[in-house]
């Protein structure tokens, strides 16, 4: 069936294209793209590889946009193609993992064009995924990966591409993709997959857009912000209470360029699972105030007008529970509708292991 609609949707863009040769060249391109996928399951825990049971094959459609400039953000990444993309997937376990459905906004940066039609890129994307079949304790007891249908969802790749000609480019990719709900549910071991893929863009008729745009806060430099979060998690097995989470940053950060950032937080976590987790490592505690974590990150932020990904590598200063090292990461996606503003959603892990998923909101001092 994947063979039937491939060719298909090649037929349907040769045909288009030799009817639109003469299509308008204007400032921001759209197009159209096509991915046949298939991989296997990368396993991490040694009782999840009953998971594995065939390779997995995915299907995905993407809506492509290329600006000439009229943003900011298009020279400084070397005008990278971004848009939005549904990812339909085949798990490779149909009894116990079932299919899977992503819709996720990506971008995809130019790194090297040894010759005019030949580019090499890397994609990033994340978005939302939902799992067909979910962990049960009588129904679905063997799956130990995902425990709620609706996940967080994340493709990270390398892209190669050649232009057959203004209108049409082949191209293949590796992708690491990933599911996940955070610890918000357990178990939560996630799924990993390793695919490889084939496929083909088609750029459509261009879109007319107006003259650059202005960013003001794009040119700020010292940069002061207090940033709340909230979050929910469950701990150890399957079906246990939800805790709450909450924590207070404050962020300094300084433009190494005017589209990049660096800075450092500090982070203090208030985990009420943690009162769990010492009571089960039989670690002493008295005040709530021990329950705290306190934390430094080193932050990088790059930054697309309004929108931004921050990427933090931080170490705890103050935290009774060692189970997880003193090392933690967050990876943020920010938008700011105002100049002051910052809406802010974030995973937070040690490493492999999630620790939460992090909603808040920042507010710039300085």
């Amino acid at each position: 069936m994947i063979k039937q609609i491939t060719l298909s949707i090649l037929a349907l863009l040769y045909c288009h294209n030799a009817s639109s040769a003469n299509a308008d060249t204007t400032a921001l391109k759209q197009g159209l793209g096509y991915r046949v996928h298939t991989g296997i399951l990368q396993y991490h825990h040694k009782e999840m590889e009953i998971l594995r049971r065939k390779p997995a094959t995915a299907i995905e459609i993407l809506y492509v946009l290329k600006g000439k400039g009229e943003e900011p953000w298009h020279r400084f990444y070397g005008y990278p193609q971004y848009g939005v993309s549904y990812f339909f997937m085949d798990l490779g376990n149909r009894e116990i993992l079932g299919y899977s459905h992503a819709i996720y906004p990506f971008i995809n940066f130019n790194v090297y064009s040894p010759t005019k039609n030949v580019n090499f890129g890397l994609l990033a994307g994340s978005g939302l995924g939902y799992v067909t079949k979910a962990y049960h304790r009588t129904q679905n007891f063997k799956n130990t990966a995902i425990s709620s249908h609706f996940n967080a969802f994340i493709n990270l790749g390398a892209t190669l591409s050649y232009s057959l000609s203004s209108h049409i480019a082949l191209n293949a990719n590796f992708n690491l993709v990933h599911f996940s709900n955070g610890s918000y549910k357990k178990p939560n071991s996630g799924l990993n997959y390793s695919l490889l893929s084939i496929g083909a863009n088609y750029t459509l008729k261009s879109i007319k857009t107006s003259s650059i745009k202005a960013y003001p806060f794009l040119a700020e430099k010292h940069r002061l912000m207090v940033l709340g979060v909230a979050s929910q998690k469950e701990v150890k097995g399957a079906g246990g209470p939800k805790y709450s989470v909450s924590s207070f940053s404050v962020e300094y950060s300084y433009p190494i360029k005017n589209l990049w950032r660096v800075g450092l937080s500090g982070d203090f976590m208030y985990d009420t699972s943690n009162k769990f987790i010492l009571d089960y490592q039989h670690v002493s505690w008295e005040t709530p105030w021990q329950i705290a974590k306190g934390g430094i990150a080193l932050n990088t932020e790059f930054i697309l007008n309004r929108f931004s990904t921050v990427f933090a590598l931080g170490s705890y200063v103050y935290n009774l529970d060692s189970s997880n090292g003193k090392v933690y990461q967050r990876v943020s996606l920010r938008y700011r509708p105002t100049d002051r503003i910052f809406l802010h959603l974030a995973l937070k892990t040690h490493w492999t292991i999630a620790d939460y998923i992090e909603v808040g909101v920042g507010f710039k001092i300085l």
